[in-house]
């Protein structure tokens, strides 16, 4: 389980966008929030944060569009969603849900950050929380 003392995962999500996703995808905002923290502290548990986004560096060129010292945003293959959904035993409205929530925050992060959103035009977007 997470730290005590471990940042929100959550916090790399503008609440606003978290439940204006909720209300376009039919999805109750409590609902998508779990499935955020969800996600979020099994990328912790397992394999952890830094160890994944150090993986997609070596796999996939260009993987973090954004790096803060709260986040990273990363562009992915999009079967990522799939292997995480698998992971977390979620349905098909469940992960797109999950992953258009991702999309939006990566946009607007990216967007803040002065990095192109269009970046994830062809990939699929997920943030996570730095640890």
């Amino acid at each position: 389980m997470t730290s005590p003392d471990a940042p929100d995962p959550l916090a790399a999500f503008d609440p606003d966008l978290v439940s204006s996703v909720a209300a376009e995808t039919g999805t109750d905002p409590d609902v998508l929030r779990s499935l955020l923290r969800r996600h979020q502290e099994s990328v912790r548990e397992l394999p952890g944060v830094a160890d994944l986004v150090y993986e997609w560096r070596r796999v996939f060129d260009d993987a973090v569009v954004v790096r803060t010292d709260e986040l990273f945003c990363c562009a992915v293959r999009p079967v990522v969603w799939t292997e995480f959904a698998d992971a977390l035993g979620l349905g098909t409205d469940e992960r797109e849900a999950l992953a258009l929530v991702h999309d939006r925050q990566a946009r607007r992060t990216a967007g803040r950050e002065g990095a192109e959103d269009s970046t994830f035009d062809d990939r699929a977007a997920v943030v996570l929380a730095r640890e």
